[in-house]
């Protein structure tokens, strides 16, 4: 007993001697975990848009988007008789290409950069998952500004409840089910002036960013929908074909004690069906 009571005795001086504060690698500090914030828009984008994992299943880094117009018409025929020529149907299509592309996010750390700062790594991987989500959101937006279905409310007049369902009559769908609003911050000001707005039906949360309704139709915001433009438009409309989904991988170079981290994913953001989409403008004359 006698022994284990010096064996133990010399072990803890063995302990207080590595704990010594001359011998501490980094001071103690209190760190609080302050990042700034990289959200280009808080709107999801991907849950307005057609997630397409058709490209994942065949070889090949294209993708081709033809649109179709069919035209024709019906006769009423004796027997016997043929359609004429100009009732004969017709396809007509237009394709565009889209090339499928690698997009990366990739930093690098040392062993040290988290003995110093426990949040670092946390910082780092939260940093480099909403830069791609912010390259998703561009692409949406950049896809959406390529609508052609277009009309335009008068340069001297403030955006209104009026020009959206003008263009909504535009659009003429009989079911409006599935389609959204979405406009700037300026427009959504001039839009929450507007009488006919504030005595409309407002505040069913349907989407993140979203501050009411108009006709049925949620009315949502981006700081991405570039000035004096709305957009009608609806999940249809836009398609991301993903080829591979987000991977993350992680190389170490054990006698330098750096870490690379990449972030990656393959894909394409298109616009497909313009059907249920038109882009509001205001009027330059």
């Amino acid at each position: 007993m006698k022994k284990f009571i010096t064996k133990a005795r010399n072990t803890i001086l063995s302990l207080q001697f590595f704990a010594d504060p001359t011998h501490t690698l980094y001071a103690n500090s209190v760190i609080e975990n302050k990042m700034t914030d990289l959200v280009n828009t808080k709107l999801e984008a991907k849950s307005l848009m057609t997630i397409d994992y058709s490209l994942t299943e065949v070889a090949g880094m294209k993708k081709t988007i033809n649109k179709y117009t069919y035209s024709g018409g019906v006769e009423k025929l004796a027997a016997g008789a043929k359609n004429t020529d100009a009732q004969l149907g017709k396809v007509v299509y237009v394709g565009t290409d889209y090339t499928v592309s690698r997009y990366q996010q990739t930093f690098k750390y040392l062993d040290e950069d988290v003995m110093k700062d426990p949040y670092f790594l946390d910082v780092a991987t939260t940093g480099a998952s909403t830069l791609m989500a912010n390259q998703v959101k561009t692409e949406y937006f950049a896809e959406l500004a390529k609508i052609t279905n277009a009309t335009t409310w008068p340069k001297a007049s403030a955006f209104k409840y009026d020009d959206i369902v003008d263009a909504l009559a535009v659009i003429d769908q009989e079911v409006e089910e599935g389609m959204f609003v979405i406009m700037n911050n300026t427009q959504r000001k001039e839009i929450r002036k507007d009488a006919d707005f504030k005595a409309a039906k407002q505040g069913e949360i349907l989407y993140t960013g979203q501050f009411g309704t108009i006709a049925g139709i949620p009315v949502l915001f981006s700081k991405l929908v570039p000035a004096d433009t709305v957009y009608i438009t609806s999940k249809d409309a836009v398609k991301f074909f993903v080829k591979k989904d987000a991977s993350i991988e992680q190389a170490r170079d054990v006698e330098a004690k750096k870490n690379t981290v990449v972030y990656a994913r393959y894909g394409v953001i298109a616009l497909v069906d313009e059907t249920k989409s038109i882009k509001m403008t205001k009027a330059t004359a």
